[in-house]
């Protein structure tokens, strides 16, 4: 038999279903299940299984990399091997990256991503007196700075994800994520980008030589729309000349070197070779190409797509085959294996054109059964390898699209929802 309810009751019912007045709404909550504008997706598992493959994946890799001890209250940090390692700037970097696109109001990713903040802001690089606005480089597992370099990528990751954060939750709670993100591309401007060339550099100003992955081009038209600064327009630039340089060099490989000079893109006495650090290159122009097409440049969907189709004939289209380092013209360097350094970002390049889509697939397969933090199938876990992996199936997976393009989903919508680009 029906009953009515009580007036009181029905009140209490509705207050105790709305938010706290305090609580802050996720515009952006994962999954987001985007469909980019450009390119194409693994096709091999249903859009559920690659988003159960990330949360296995993340949270694999929270366990193993991210902890509290050795960071203040209140903050969290990225560490390198285990407890008593240490945090690097750009581990901080992939961790706010990570945690921005992870987080939706039933885990604990607006959490990590705070006090992932709150430990890049307090280790700042500050050398006689002169405060730089940029995370030192290296920090140790009792707080002390180790190295006061500036290795620019941790911040132009952090600043980013700081844009983002603002679109996901707003800027009027404890963090104003925007203020935060725009002061980080201001001195990234004034520290770490060399005039006239326009190339991204490290802080103190370096400007014989930089790493070709320091040119995270998809990210720069954001930066210069967020801070006004119309020199991100050149910094874009310049960094797609280099690129050019460099598939003009050996086109059927398309591979950027560790580092260069900055004068003629000739060899660095730091490294001239493809493979760490210059691995991450497919990743982040093969995600310009998935944001913004050719818009920035055609080389946004050539270079990629001709990295993926050398990796598949140098390894016979088995990934597990990949060499950790390679000559610019594609030769191996040594036999050491290191997959998870090359194959996530080399996937992702290879999502730029729809020739790839079998090799894809495969590059998806390979990644999706690795464990951050353990061995698996002859894939060893590291630091820079797991992070690497775990940002580039974000892209992989349809979970990292750019808030900034994108309209929020409507809240009557299902999580299971597609969005797509504006």
């Amino acid at each position: 038999m029906c009953k009515t309810i009580p007036a009181v009751l029905t009140l209490i019912i509705l207050f105790a279903s709305r938010p706290s007045a305090g609580a802050e709404s996720d515009r952006f909550p994962y999954p987001h299940n985007h469909t980019y504008a450009h390119g194409i997706t693994p096709t091999n598992f249903s859009q559920a299984q690659k988003n159960a493959d990330l949360e296995a994946m993340w949270k694999a890799w929270r366990k193993a990399y991210l902890t509290h001890r050795g960071a203040g209250k209140d903050e969290l940090r990225v560490s390198k091997n285990g407890a008593k390692g240490e945090s690097i700037s750009e581990g901080i970097g992939y961790g706010m990256l990570i945690s921005v696109y992870m987080a939706n109001p039933a885990n604990s990713g607006k959490a990590d991503f705070d006090s992932l903040y709150r430990y890049y802001k307090r280790h700042e690089k500050v050398m006689d007196g002169t405060r730089y606005g940029l995370m030192a480089w290296r920090v140790g597992h009792k707080n002390e700075i180790l190295d006061n370099y500036v290795a620019p990528d941790g911040d132009i990751d952090a600043a980013f994800s700081l844009l983002m954060a603002d679109r996901k939750w707003g800027s009027d709670g404890a963090i104003n994520y925007r203020q935060a993100g725009v002061d980080i591309i201001n001195s990234l401007m004034k520290w770490s980008i060399n005039k006239p060339s326009f190339t991204v550099s490290k802080g103190e100003m370096e400007s014989s030589f930089t790493m070709s992955s320091y040119h995270i081009v998809n990210y720069f038209p954001l930066f210069a729309k967020a801070s006004g600064d119309p020199r991100w327009e050149q910094v874009t630039a310049s960094s797609y000349k280099m690129y050019d340089y460099f598939y003009q060099l050996n086109p059927k490989a398309a591979l950027t070197p560790f580092t260069f000079t900055v004068k003629d893109y000739s060899a660095s006495k730091r490294g001239y070779h493809y493979g760490y650090d210059s691995s991450r290159v497919p990743w982040r122009v093969g995600v310009d190409y998935l944001w913004h097409g050719t818009g920035n440049s055609p080389l946004a969907r050539t270079l990629p797509d001709t990295n993926a189709k050398w990796l598949k004939e140098v390894t016979g289209g088995k990934p597990a085959e990949v060499n950790v380092s390679y000559e610019l013209n594609g030769k191996p360097v040594g036999s050491n294996h290191d997959p998870r350094v090359n194959v996530p970002p080399i996937a992702v390049g290879a999502m730029v054109d729809a020739s790839n889509q079998e090799w894809l697939n495969t590059l998806y397969a390979w990644t999706r059964v690795q464990v951050p933090g353990a061995t698996t199938g002859g894939a060893t876990p590291s630091y820079f390898g797991d992070a690497v992996m775990l940002s580039c199936m974000l892209v992989l997976t349809g979970n990292m699209p750019n808030f900034d393009l994108i309209a929020p989903p409507h809240h009557s919508e299902p999580t299971g929802t597609e969005s797509k680009e504006r």
